[in-house]
């Protein structure tokens, strides 16, 4: 092997955000061979890597992906190395033994051209009853002259007496030529550590570097990156405080919440473990409380025990307060549908009332702390993502201890006079059945297209006449949750859309006009704004509405600070890149559209903007969109960690700034209990009333 140099480097920082160096790495002597470290209990030189193993599950996923090169010249130990051609989906496997017993151990190998997925897991079988273990890789700050980079992971606990099977899992994320691999060794690292069973997000029974999910402990640490060490420290926290401080927000956000989880950032350098460094950016993150804002983490992988197969909604439940009075803050949260199987008994029209004795809102909000998948509106006043959030395998199951329920009979029409408390862990798992997805609605109302019966309604859109409604009342209907689009009026969306406009307007030859519309966005998952451009045509002038900036203009710019700079920011702006133009001269003035929200971002913030003061259209709801008025800037770091900032605001013609103010219905109605235990629809029922009131001659 030819003379290689050691390098040690902090100028990838901003890009790798260096850790520390592993425990017990081996080294280079003076000729630049690699030495395993004398602590190292397992080393694969990949000479002849008879330790790999096909991917078990998954047929497609058995032929070898990876060639044994023969280059003594770069070669870290031996004469050769492994190159590894395969996208993550089929990665390559390679065993790895420890010793007998309990004990605490990473792993580190040496890659080179290219990035690289590298994961060290530990598989028990299903009947001992631990969650598979996984740590993933990161880059150490250690490099070779001739291109090698070091990579490691955090410990973890291994009891070979429970027969693992344990490997080491890499990809090489799809790149042309593959990424080359060698020398990877396993060292002891910390004390074993049992995983026990636990309850409620904050058992302390995990520890500080652990969390409850799912009814198990879960290893903070083999979640992150590795504690970036002393020396560097300080400059990652700079450049992390730095990306929120450049790229994050609008006008209200960078106001209201930005300060907050600045303070958080600086309380990393204070940090100690690897979870208490990275879980204190991930908080930061979530203290942003932006609806395009998240952090993410391998800790929210992996699989929960047994299903909540319900759906929640915020509502009025009018038939148990006397039972129990509604919060002074929030709404009251009702069983809105369920699937088949895995109900816990409940169904349409019961009440959540408590989740470990607070109400199911202000639960789920004190979860910022340890839950990586947070999800906030902008706005302050909407609350809609929380409830949506509860049911399924999300966020009872994966860290409620308790949930307090009120139950209701349909065929009395009333509801049981005490509160029952169902302990999660002990719900009944039942198979069979379907899931089901929370889309908010508690039921379909268009007369001749079948909609999913699982409600996951995600980019398809369905549309036809409302049930219920006389062939002569001409009243048409769509169901949608994206607006997606891309710029291509021909695409699906934008097609569908385009097309159902100009049949309502009578545009299309032998299909009558549509004397009344309504339409159904009550899980509104964003996409492109041309979509609610070609919707707004429909119900509206033609009008240059909003400007919307691509990304936060300067860094640290607020926006403007009074509606005359905010006008004067606007005729700038929108001579640069195009503004969010609504309507068309076509519109149809007579004809009475109502548009349905609930759960709404991003494009489907702007559709309902774009919607509001047309002649005769209205807005049902029971309250405000998200105000996720921005656009976004992903980042992706190794060890999982992801995150993902929004950037920029919308300045309207007005000169208003939009960040973090929903768009509130025109009227504001409530999903009642009564209605639900009677499989009735309230706000669906308002829209249509008013349609029906003000139906095109």
């Amino acid at each position: 092997m030819r003379p290689i140099a050691l390098l040690l480097s902090a100028a990838a920082l901003s890009a790798a955000l260096l850790p520390a160096r592993p425990a017990s790495a081996g080294t280079f002597d003076a000729e630049g061979v690699f030495e395993p470290s004398d602590d190292a209990v397992d080393f694969e030189p990949f000479d002849e890597p008879e330790r790999y193993v096909p991917d078990d599950d998954d047929a497609t996923c058995q032929d070898v992906s990876f060639t044994v090169m023969e280059d003594p010249a770069l070669a870290l130990e031996g004469d050769s190395f492994v190159r590894v051609k395969v996208a993550d989906d089929c990665a390559e496997r390679f065993l790895v033994t420890v010793p007998d017993g309990e004990g605490s151990y990473s792993v580190s190998l040496w890659i080179r051209h290219g990035a690289a997925g590298a994961r060290f897991i530990v598989k028990y079988p299903d009947e001992v009853g631990i969650p598979q273990l996984t740590a993933r890789l990161s880059p150490t700050g250690r490099a070779t002259s001739d291109g090698w980079i070091e990579l490691a992971s955090n410990e973890l606990p291994i009891d070979t007496s429970l027969e693992p099977v344990v490997y080491v899992r890499f990809s090489d994320f799809a790149s042309e030529e593959g990424v080359d691999l060698d020398a990877l060794e396993v060292v002891p690292n910390g004390e074993y550590r049992d995983l026990p069973t636990c309850e409620g997000a904050r058992d302390p029974v995990c520890g500080d570097d652990a969390v409850c999910i799912g009814g198990q402990c879960r290893l903070g640490n083999a979640a992150v990156p590795p504690l970036p060490s002393d020396d560097i420290k300080d400059e990652v926290v700079d450049a992390l405080s730095h990306k929120i401080q450049t790229f994050f927000g609008g006008r209200k956000t960078r106001l209201a919440d930005m300060p907050l989880a600045l303070e958080t950032v600086e309380a990393m350098r204070l940090a100690k473990s690897p979870w208490e460094f990275w879980n204190g950016w991930g908080l930061a993150v979530r203290q942003l409380h932006d609806w395009h804002t998240s952090a993410r983490s391998p800790i929210s992988e992996g699989s929960i025990r047994g299903r909540l197969n319900v759906c929640f909604i915020e509502g009025d439940a009018d038939l148990s307060h006397d039972v129990l009075p509604s919060d002074p803050v929030y709404k009251d949260i009702l069983v809105s549908h369920t699937g088949v199987g895995g109900t816990a008994g409940l169904k349409s029209g019961d009440r959540l009332v408590a989740i470990d004795g607070e109400h199911p809102i202000a639960w789920a909000r004190k979860l910022i702390d340890v839950n990586w998948g947070y999800h906030a509106p902008c706005d302050a006043e909407s609350f809609a993502d929380f409830a949506e959030d509860l049911g399924g395998v999300g966020l009872i199951l994966q860290y409620a201890k308790t949930i307090s329920v009120i139950r209701c009979d349909g065929a009395t029409d009333s509801c049981a006079d005490t509160v029952e408390t169902l302990t999660v862990s002990e719900l009944p798992e039942e198979p069979g059945g379907f899931n089901v997805a929370c889309d908010n609605r508690p039921s379909y109302h268009l007369s001749d297209t079948t909609v999913t019966e699982d409600h996951w309604v995600a980019y398809t859109m369905y549309r036809g006449r409302i049930a219920n409604t006389a062939p002569e009342e001409q009243i048409f209907g769509m169901v949608w949750d994206t607006l997606y689009g891309g710029g291509d009026p021909n695409g699906y969306v934008n097609s569908t859309i385009l097309n159902a406009v100009k049949e309502w307007k009578g545009e299309v030859a032998g299909i009558p006009a549509a004397r009344g519309v309504i339409l159904d966005h009550r899980a509104g998952n964003g996409g492109t704004i041309d979509s609610p451009e070609y919707l707004t045509q429909l119900v509206r002038p033609r009008e240059e509405l909003a400007i919307l900036p691509p990304a936060i203009l300067t860094a640290g710019f607020l926006g403007p600070d009074t509606d005359t700079e905010g006008v004067s920011l606007f005729n700038y702006l929108k001579n640069i890149d195009p503004p969010y133009t609504i309507g068309a001269q076509t519109y149809d003035a007579n004809l009475p559209v109502a548009l349905i929200i609930h759960r709404d971002g991003s494009a489907s913030d702007y559709l309902p903007l774009g919607f509001k003061g047309s002649p005769k259209a209205k807005i049902f709801g029971p309250g405000p969109t998200a105000g996720a008025f921005s656009t976004f800037i992903q980042f992706s770091y190794w060890g999982g960690v992801a995150f993902q900032l929004a950037s920029g605001d919308t300045i309207t013609n007005k000169g208003a700034s939009m960040i973090g103010h929903g768009v509130m219905p025109d009227v504001v109605v409530q999903q009642k209990q009564s209605d639900l235990v009677d499989g009735i629809d309230s706000i669906h029922e308002a829209a249509l009333a008013w349609v029906r009131s003000e139906l095109r001659p």
